[in-house]
């Protein structure tokens, strides 16, 4: 595991912990107060939060390169989990249900309310921070990624995305130069790139179980000539036809 899948594990699992935290005590100042949105609407974020992350981490560990971890996928659902942990925050905060030390007030319910409140709030700044520090990361890594020539790199998982990418994914081929030997054949001899013109060199033949094969660039012996027996070696020379004009003895 890379550096940052490590600390993409850390930043998901922080806010769902969070997450749950908000969900709890929102769901404590709904059931108590009636006239109040700010907790309704921070519990429906934690829920939708809590949703969207949990089948990320875990099918991301049970199945390596799920749509559900690629990065564009990742990247879209912070976005928008950031924008919701924003409004819940902003209107959490414009409430202004309660403000200063929770300790001044004297009735033991009206002071659980007042850290409830405060607690809410601080967590869901602290989860729309969360989220905008990690948009933040995918976006760099995934530019990084493609200037680096991982040209899928928004349908790649976010796990594999890197703080120094180094290999190159582009996918095109590479052209050998001229002289390389870009292929062995089975007989153990290579085919070397023909750069000087003319007929292609073969070589010794490839299949030394076939000794009538004939490399491309030169010609086979004509129609009715003897053929060297398959205990000749290759190249041998070729006995010349009979002269049918030829006197019988």
């Amino acid at each position: 595991m890379n550096l940052f899948a490590l600390l993409r594990l850390c930043i998901l699992g922080t806010i769902l912990l969070f997450s749950v935290i908000v969900m709890g005590l929102a769901a404590n100042l709904t059931a108590n107060t009636i006239t109040l949105s700010f907790p309704g609407f921070a519990v429906a974020v934690s829920v939708l939060t809590i949703i969207a992350l949990t089948p990320i981490l875990v099918i991301d560990r049970l199945r390596k390169g799920s749509f559900l971890s690629w990065v564009v996928v990742e990247f879209g659902v912070s976005a928008v989990l950031w924008v919701l942990w924003l409004a819940s925050a902003s209107l959490t905060t414009s409430s202004g249900l309660f403000t200063g030390d929770c300790g001044i007030w004297i009735s033991s319910r009206l002071e659980s309310f007042c850290r409830q409140y405060s607690a809410v709030q601080a967590f869901s700044w602290l989860n729309w921070l969360l989220f905008k520090v990690y948009g933040i990361l995918i976006l760099v890594l995934a530019i990084l990624a493609a200037m680096k020539g991982h040209k899928r790199v928004w349908f790649s998982p976010a796990s594999d995305l890197s703080f120094s990418p180094t290999h190159t994914h582009s996918g095109e081929p590479k052209i050998p130069p001229p002289g390389a030997v870009p292929y062995q054949n089975t007989g153990g001899s290579p085919m070397p790139y023909n750069t000087t013109g003319g007929s292609y060199n073969a070589g010794p033949n490839p299949n030394p179980a076939y000794p009538g094969y004939v490399p491309q660039g030169q010609y086979a012996p004509p129609a009715g000539s003897p053929q060297p027996s398959y205990g000749a070696p290759y190249g041998s020379p070729v006995p010349p036809p009979p002269n049918p004009h030829a006197s019988h003895v």
